[in-house]
């Protein structure tokens, strides 16, 4: 019997994302949208607290278990008070940006460490069950960025445009699906397949 696992979020990038890294499991994925479940404040102070927040309101609103995942971004040499961090969408933690803003600014930062950056992401992992109970992971899967833009752009994930696979050397937005799908299950799929498999 296929199990069905719920992502807590309305952002389809993500929702397909995590479709490709479950596959394997035969699990399959669906988002939420809008109304479906409360508004929830992410005024945590790290990637996984606001993953959590995320998992356990919207697990005791639905009934069912629900798995979060909040990313933060950090470049290698840039100071504190410059990196996005778990603000990516908040530039200057004061609104949210639009995809074309999103990819400015971090044209914009690149730039300033001379065009070429290496980096990471931090995923903050959190599965939550309707009764409270929580299970958490954090994963952190380095990039390289540029300052050059590759002219395809994915909605929903615009700064997959300036970041670059360190194996392939390829950017990640001119990656096939099958790529996509490949790269994903390499950078996250193996510890978050595990993760999940433990706990459903």
């Amino acid at each position: 019997m296929t199990k069905t696992l719920t992502i807590g979020t309305t952002n389809p990038a993500k929702v397909g994302q995590l479709r490709d890294v479950l596959a394997p499991l035969g699990i399959e994925v669906e988002g939420v949208e809008k109304g479906m479940v409360p508004a929830v404040v992410e005024d945590g102070v790290t990637v996984q607290e606001n993953a959590r927040k995320k998992a356990v309101a919207y697990a005791q609103a639905l009934g069912r278990p629900v798995l979060s995942m909040d990313n933060g971004l950090f470049f290698d040499d840039l100071p504190h008070d410059k990196q996005p961090g778990i603000h990516v969408r908040r530039i200057g933690g004061t609104y949210a940006a639009t995809d074309a803003d999103l990819l400015a600014h971090g044209i914009a930062l690149v730039e300033s460490l001379g065009g070429t950056a290496s980096g990471y992401w931090e995923y903050g992992i959190c599965l939550a069950k309707p009764d409270g109970a929580v299970s958490e992971l954090t994963i952190r899967t380095p990039r390289t960025f540029t300052s050059t833009p590759n002219e395809k752009m994915f909605p929903g994930y615009p700064l997959e445009s300036i970041q670059i696979d360190p194996e392939s050397g390829k950017y990640i937005s001119e990656m096939s699906e099958m790529e996509q799908a490949a790269f994903w299950q390499k950078t996250l799929g193996m510890q978050l397949a595990t993760f999940v498999q433990d706990i459903l």
